[in-house]
């Protein structure tokens, strides 16, 4: 192989992995943050991009599993990016974790959810 072809080969080469890492970095985003307490709250924090619907929930731990203390949904643009939180007045103490789901343009949904964590006010 002479030495033009092999710069036309190297070309294509890094073309098809600058289109592979723009595709990639498209793709949407959801995350789940672990809940924190803040000014005597107790709030779960979501980011979001590439979803048309996006709904949070805050969960705590009882002796019966985990339960919705709040939820709350947005309806935004599907090429938008942003974060919300979802709060409660902080109890004495508990274990609580952050849950989101995402509805994508195409009626596909995602699920996060972040770790649980043991917090007291």
């Amino acid at each position: 192989m002479n030495k033009t072809r092999m710069g036309v080969v190297a070309a294509m080469a890094s073309a098809v992995m600058a289109v592979t890492t723009t595709q990639a970095s498209a793709a949407p985003k959801l995350e789940a943050y672990t809940p924190r307490i803040v000014q005597g709250v107790v709030g779960g924090q979501v980011f979001y991009d590439g979803y048309k619907k996006v709904c949070a929930s805050l969960l705590g731990q009882t002796l019966s599993g985990w339960v919705q203390l709040t939820s709350k949904c947005v309806t935004v643009s599907p090429i938008s990016s942003g974060a919300f939180n979802t709060t409660i007045k902080c109890p004495t103490r508990g274990a609580f974790k952050t849950w989101v789901s995402g509805t994508r343009s195409n009626g596909r949904v995602d699920v996060k959810m972040s770790g649980g964590i043991y917090l007291e006010c």
